[in-house]
């Protein structure tokens, strides 16, 4: 079924469906580490090269330029298909990674002009791996000091609610390391054997960034959502991007596209409910945030007054607070996984994210859209929406 719409239905439908059958009969109340770890992983990689073998039997000029990189015009053998699937330092943790870039490492394109290794790569794969284990040390830490059953002890619930709200949030970051940790790890391995290698730079220096799931400084000091998803998990969310969400363009609906994309992710990551109600809070912080930089952008004033270089230290203090705060409510039902572990952490906190996304912030926007002042329309922008209003007409 190469290169049909039948076969990129079978993908979803075999793989995915395989691994939902393996959560569901090795459900518990923690999180599980069985053969279902490295399947979740394989499931993208497996339904992304068949999309791009789909791509592949598309004519050139129908294809976006991300497709055009990705796709696959010639059909790989099974033992291709097993050394890229089950390639030892891409099956526990990841990274994703597309068979075109796993062809080219293994047709040697990083090796230099002898055809040896570089040993630009030593110093990144060490520098990667360094990061990770002081990823792990912090979280193993974390562990200790703030475990998960605390969440709903007397001693928490006796908190005010700001320092309950505080307390979930530094638990986030700790808990976030782990996964930082085996992100870095494993991308230092990568790097050592070659298939991290990114071309060169301007000046001709190896670029070691070709599979990388964190950006460590943008995680650390990023102010906004954008922030938080071009640095977290970039090989998931590369895969989100180009496989699932830009191929709903026939939507012709962002918000519904978004909704459809997160809801795929949610699914991959299983059935319990917090998983659904994560993605569903980042839904609502990113509308937000988008619907606040619009706001920013048509009142006079605004931009300019932020761009003050004065004021930049008190936007990314504010940034840095609000994604910091919510992120680390949303992950309580992420994190702590059933609901009976959940539930009581969330309702002492009263449920802030939800109400301020989806109740305070749309109620907030209207009022806003209808009382701040708008730069006037450029004569272009004033006689487009003339001729689109004579075409209502």
């Amino acid at each position: 079924m190469r290169g049909t719409d039948a076969s990129v239905y079978a993908a979803h439908g075999l793989f995915l469906g395989h691994l939902l059958f393996g959560y569901w009969h090795h459900e518990t109340d923690t999180y599980d580490i069985t053969w279902t770890t490295p399947f979740c992983i394989m499931t993208l990689r497996f339904i992304g090269l068949v999309m791009d073998i789909y791509d592949g039997a598309q004519k050139p000029e129908s294809l976006k330029p991300d497709q055009k990189l990705t796709a696959i015009t010639d059909k790989p053998s099974l033992m291709e298909i097993a050394a890229f699937g089950l390639f030892f330092q891409g099956t526990l943790v990841g990274p994703q990674f597309t068979l075109s870039k796993f062809r080219s490492f293994v047709n040697g394109d990083w090796l230099d002009s002898e055809g040896k290794p570089p040993k630009s790569a030593f110093m990144p794969s060490i520098g990667r791996f360094l990061a990770g284990c002081t990823y792990m040390v912090l979280h193993q830490w974390g562990q200790f000091w703030i475990p998960d059953k605390w969440f709903n002890s007397d001693a928490f619930y006796g908190l005010s609610f700001f320092w309950r709200w505080s307390w979930v949030t530094l638990w986030f970051r700790l808990t976030m390391y782990k996964y930082c940790a085996m992100w870095l790890i494993t991308e230092g391995a990568s790097i050592l054997s070659g298939l991290g290698h990114n071309g060169k730079d301007k000046e001709g220096n190896d670029k070691w960034d070709g599979v990388r799931d964190l950006h460590i400084i943008k995680w650390e000091t990023g102010h906004d959502y954008n922030s938080v998803v071009e640095s977290f998990n970039c090989g998931t969310n590369t895969f989100a991007k180009n496989h699932i969400h830009r191929r709903l363009r026939w939507l012709n609906n962002k918000l519904a596209s978004h909704v459809v994309t997160l809801s795929y992710l949610a699914i991959w990551h299983g059935y319990h409910l917090g998983y659904f109600l994560l993605f569903g809070v980042e839904l609502g912080c990113v509308q937000a945030q988008n619907q606040l930089y619009a706001l920013i952008k048509r009142t006079p004033g605004w931009s300019e007054a932020i761009a003050q270089p004065i004021a930049r230290p008190f936007i990314w203090l504010f940034g840095k607070i609000v994604i910091s705060y919510s992120m680390g409510f949303a992950f309580l039902m992420f994190g702590l996984i059933k609901t009976k572990y959940w539930i009581g952490p969330v309702k002492s906190l009263y449920f802030i994210g939800f109400f301020i996304y989806f109740v305070f912030w749309p109620i907030l926007h209207i009022v806003l859209l209808r009382v701040l002042p708008r730069h006037p329309k450029r004569p272009e922008e004033a006689a487009k929406t003339t001729v689109e209003t004579k075409k209502e007409l």
